[in-house]
């Protein structure tokens, strides 16, 4: 455990406390010791073993670990997760008669309200640490995190960098989901974008430099890029928020849906129907960006062939015969 290295429950407090302040100090650490177990073991999948490992070694071995900035960095990713489940799992006692909700005196039971605002806080704390941490990963380039399967995803991608997502689907800055979303961007770009381009046409894509100023053949590469990013981000997001708890997501992914689906349906859980509405909305979007990708390789095919093809555009499609009514 990354935590009560002396072995003295008093001095741990205080040692959790630097990353949570508002735990109450009276609190018994061995009631957190659970709660910090499952989120070293979370951590753990984020960051990769190998990381988790140095960090424990340099927190076990260094008697100033506090002016180790790795040390610290993953005791507060650590720390933030037990002390949201430990708040969750501490708002009622387990009695042998069932669960009872233990109120002093001159308190007041918080409403469900202030409850789950509360939680989403707490989640808001975490995401905070782990882009913190994954940055300072970034930044210092330490081997055991440049040899980790998450890093070496990146190199696997077409959007291998923050940036780059963020310029076809802005996701708060958050380097916590960027990493989450890695293996679902890997996937989709197998399975949505690949079969479009073709092996010739990835490979390309995938060596191409586009913070390097484009010239001579490379500025037809770029151009496609341009088609093939913005279908590889929706559908990348689609099947993450399908995929992923609502909790882990940022805040700004979600709220342009909330007013709408709790003044409309207010009886429904509002989270579960903002899932459903964000992606079926980003798999429409990701099916007409494809469209387009597909028809920028088949115009780019047709120049290097000196052959004639004329793109339908997706207004034009609509306009079916099938159609009964349609207007100008």
């Amino acid at each position: 455990m990354i935590f009560n290295k002396q072995n003295n429950l008093a001095a741990a407090i205080d040692e959790f406390r630097i990353h949570v302040a508002i735990l109450d100090k009276k609190t018994d650490f061995e009631l957190l010791i659970p709660d910090i177990t499952n989120a070293e073991y979370e951590t753990r999948k984020v960051i990769g073993p190998e990381v988790f490992f140095k960090a424990q070694s340099d927190y076990d071995e260094n008697d100033d670990e506090h002016e180790n900035e790795l040390v610290l960095y993953v005791q507060a990713v650590v720390a933030n997760m037990a002390f949201r489940d430990y708040t969750v799992n501490n708002d009622l006692r387990h009695t042998q008669t069932g669960r009872k909700a233990s109120v002093a005196a001159n308190e007041k039971q918080a409403w469900e309200f202030f409850i789950e605002r509360d939680n989403d806080q707490l989640n808001y704390r975490i995401q905070k640490a782990l882009n913190r941490l994954i940055d300072f990963l970034d930044r210092e380039k330490l081997e055991e995190w440049t040899t980790s399967k998450a890093y070496r995803l990146k190199h696997e991608v077409l959007l291998s960098d923050i940036d780059l997502f963020g310029r076809y689907y802005p996701i708060d800055n958050s380097l916590a989901l960027y990493n989450m979303l890695l293996p679902f961007q890997l996937e989709m770009q197998r399975k949505m974008i690949a079969p479009v381009l073709g092996a010739t046409l990835m490979q390309s894509l995938l060596a191409l430099d586009l913070y390097a100023s484009g010239d001579g053949g490379d500025d037809n590469l770029q151009m496609l890029f341009e088609y093939a990013g913005p279908a590889l981000a929706l559908w990348t997001m689609a099947t993450g928020i399908k995929r992923l708890s609502v909790k882990l997501l940022p805040e700004g992914l979600v709220q342009q849906f909330r007013s709408s689906v709790q003044s409309r349906m207010s009886s429904f859980p509002a989270k579960g129907m903002e899932k459903d509405m964000i992606v079926s909305s980003l798999i429409r979007d990701a099916v007409e960006a494809t469209a387009m990708l597909e028809c920028q390789v088949k115009i780019m095919a047709a120049k290097d062939s000196q052959t004639v093809y004329t793109p339908v555009s997706t207004v034009a499609d609509r306009n079916l015969t099938t159609n009964k009514y349609f207007s100008l």
